[in-house]
């Protein structure tokens, strides 16, 4: 027996919501952006994303790790870890993680996301990071594939495939303006090209 849907409402573009908003946002995938039968399928349709922070200082290790007794996955939170309780089936933590041949103090976070070895040398040269490998292959669902951000004028933690730091964003004001302002006419107009394209926004 054929089951038989009955269409009572017509997919929202997301072209269509933001001219009528007036503004450009850097929208999530809304449920009524999408074809009315695709929302059958909700996993097909959530963008996968890769969050990488860096904490120069680090951490004191017996605040944020759980006791080595409690491995596994009813582990006891640790002071740290209690802020993200209700997130608990969301992350995993691990210990004991390293870069081999990745040294030289501090001024080694540029490896954070590269591994790349002795960027303390004479000829060190950094390689692509994590989250730019990432970017590569699923950023194509997202507005915007990658936003390198820092705190305080932090140096970039992000390479390009050639080892070349990606400049971070510092302002908070500029950051929101990127991804909720529309921008100026040109760039309205530009940005509005981009959506009847198809093509994403850099």
């Amino acid at each position: 027996m054929k089951t038989v849907h009955i269409l009572t409402r017509q997919a929202l573009s997301r072209r269509h919501f933001l001219r009528g908003a007036g503004v450009l946002l850097g929208l999530p995938l809304l449920d009524a952006m999408e074809p009315a039968f695709a929302r059958m399928d909700s996993q097909k349709s959530v963008p996968r994303r890769f969050f990488g922070i860096c904490n120069n200082l680090g951490v004191l290790p017996d605040k944020f790790f759980p006791a080595v007794d409690q491995a596994g996955r009813g582990y006891t939170f640790s002071p740290y870890l209690e802020h993200l309780k209700n997130f608990r089936d969301d992350f995993t933590v691990m210990s004991g993680v390293w870069h081999p041949d990745v040294d030289g103090g501090h001024p080694a976070d540029i490896c954070f996301l590269t591994a790349a070895p002795h960027p303390s040398s004479g000829g060190f040269r950094n390689t692509i990071s994590l989250d730019q490998y990432v970017a590569e292959r699923i950023g194509n669902l997202t507005r915007f594939p990658s936003l390198t951000l820092g705190v305080n004028g932090s140096r970039s933690l992000s390479c390009t495939a050639n080892g070349v730091l990606i400049p971070t964003e510092n302002r908070p004001s500029e950051v929101f303006k990127k991804l909720f302002l529309g921008g100026s006419p040109d760039e309205v107009q530009a940005q509005a090209r981009s959506l009847a394209l198809g093509v994403r926004s850099v």
